[in-house]
């Protein structure tokens, strides 16, 4: 385990015991379409069709959450001081990953026995962003996701989900580590920026695009 993660860990359970809550792990489980014993058996026998590999809402679990009060309202925890999240950060990665430890890859592994290398991989992550089911699930999948809990503990205090923003992005190690260049689709979180009104129109024009899927030639610098 990485010491990023075991300090996170420490982190957790810090504000655990200072506010009194009780642990409470949950993190997002998407079902999806497709017959196997784990998503990557379900996607090959739909042939790695992107559009045919998709989420079945009512059954997937959409809460996260790291600590519990004794209302039962619900918070994440990140190791992050209030200026760090200026700029995107990781929250998390509910769509199909590749991310084994590196003494378990090889064959056997369902990853290395079905995608011949991380070109096949993230061509097919490139793909879903394109598929008619993401235009319609994408932005239901992602609320689902963050308003399941109240807001984020950071280590300057807690900060309501109403202050921050919430978009996917494909991650190719700009955001966060990836496993051998295997890309991620995942959600990025920042604090809720004072737009001037240049960069209301600039988002205005990214969301417009994004709903056309092609947004993402134009973030770059949206970081």
């Amino acid at each position: 385990m990485q010491i990023r993660a075991i300090s996170g860990y420490s982190f957790e359970r810090e504000v655990r015991e200072g506010e009194n809550f009780e642990r409470y792990i949950r993190a997002p489980r998407i079902k999806w379409s497709g017959v196997g014993r784990n998503n990557v058996e379900r996607l090959v026998s739909l042939n790695k069709d992107p559009e045919l590999f998709k989420p079945i809402i009512k059954e997937s679990k959409f809460v996260k959450a790291d600590a519990k009060d004794v209302n039962s309202i619900l918070y994440e925890i990140k190791k992050y001081y209030k200026h760090e999240l200026n700029k995107f950060r990781l929250y998390s990665e509910p769509i199909i990953k590749v991310s084994p430890s590196r003494s378990k890859w090889g064959k056997g592994n369902p990853y290395y026995d079905n995608f011949k290398d991380c070109n096949e991989y993230n061509d097919f992550i490139n793909k879903i962003t394109k598929t008619k089911w993401w235009k319609k699930y994408k932005k239901t999948i992602l609320e689902n996701i963050y308003k399941s809990n109240s807001g984020l503990f950071t280590r300057d205090g807690f900060i309501p989900y109403s202050e921050l923003e919430f978009k996917w992005v494909i991650n190719k190690g700009e955001y966060a580590p990836i496993f051998e260049n295997y890309h991620r689709l995942t959600i990025v979180f920042r604090l809720k920026q004072k737009l001037t009104i240049i960069n209301k129109i600039l988002k205005f024009v990214y969301n417009t695009l994004d709903n056309f899927n092609i947004a993402s030639k134009f973030n770059k610098n949206d970081r």
